[in-house]
């Protein structure tokens, strides 16, 4: 197999650090990034060859409800990191998915625009939030008519799914104000061969190691590494718990949790002990300051 040079620094001296079926995980020694090879993804990856899809559960009440909850805490979480008042605020999400998160951003944002490129997740958002209608559009990016118009920039689970990722991150942070800040949640995979175990145990992914639409794995240092190559200041960086969080799990399972995980879940919630084991999210807040 002949790699591709890394995506995200160019460098060329990469290693195989995780096989799958039909593709394997290098790493770039240089800035730490991991990436998919071959390199292909796209917006509506995140439910192809999927087994179990999220959208599929969204008829049941308490896996509504868990999401709502999930996207309560992050709406929260948002609000202390920025410290700022989201009335106030003109907001753009990338990437708004199964449509929650949007519903209350929207509601309470002084502005909304939300972006997804899938046809299956934007169809679902109308129908489930009608709310939304007219403040979503079927792109990952605005176009040049929206730059330098947002306060806050809201991108979860996006860029484990964005082709070239720094390209990316240098387009969409010309659609902030000078000043404007960008929340932003990815996976944490700084002990990916660890994590894989996690998943596979669970059955996740049909035994797979990894998310099968992730092409991107990101560790602190690559993400810190995209920001600031992509003119982003950092001014918060850090970790949030999965594991401690019942509804999240219940989310990732998408069943009932058995006695064992629901112990598992109080104890990561009470001791964070998750979180040096790599099993949570990354959560950054960055800056445009020019």
């Amino acid at each position: 197999m002949t790699l591709m040079n890394c995506p995200l620094c160019g460098g060329s001296r990469l290693k195989k650090f995780l096989g799958t079926k039909n593709s394997a995980i290098v790493r770039c020694p240089a800035c730490g990034f991991m990436f998919r090879e071959p390199y292909t993804g796209c917006g509506a990856a995140k439910c192809a060859a999927c087994s179990d899809r999220c959208m599929d559960h969204l008829e049941d009440p308490a896996f509504l409800e868990a999401r709502l909850r999930v996207d309560g805490e992050r709406v929260s979480r948002i609000k202390k990191l920025t410290g700022k008042a989201l009335p106030d605020l003109k907001v753009l999400e990338l990437g708004t998915g199964l449509g929650c998160l949007a519903s209350l951003l929207a509601g309470s944002a002084g502005g909304y625009l939300g972006t997804e490129p899938s046809p299956v997740f934007y169809s679902l958002q109308h129908k489930n939030f009608s709310e939304l209608s007219g403040k979503i559009i079927r792109t990952i990016l605005p176009g040049p008519e929206y730059e330098d118009s947002f306060d806050l920039m809201v991108a979860v689970d996006v860029l484990q799914f964005t082709e070239k990722p720094l390209g990316f991150a240098a387009k969409a942070k010309k659609l902030l104000k000078k000043g404007g800040l960008v929340y932003l949640e990815v996976p944490n995979e700084s002990l990916l061969r660890l994590r894989a175990r996690v998943r596979k145990t669970l059955g996740l992914y049909r035994g797979e190691p990894v998310h099968h639409g992730h092409i991107n794995f990101f560790t602190s240092k690559s993400l810190r590494y995209l920001l600031e190559n992509a003119g982003l200041h950092i001014e918060t960086l850090g970790q949030t718990s999965i594991a401690g969080d019942p509804d999240r799990l219940f989310l990732t399972l998408k069943r009932k949790l058995p006695l064992y995980l629901k112990a598992f879940s109080t104890f990561a919630g009470l001791t964070k002990a998750d979180l040096p084991l790599g099993l949570g999210n990354t959560v950054c807040v960055a800056s445009k300051r020019t």
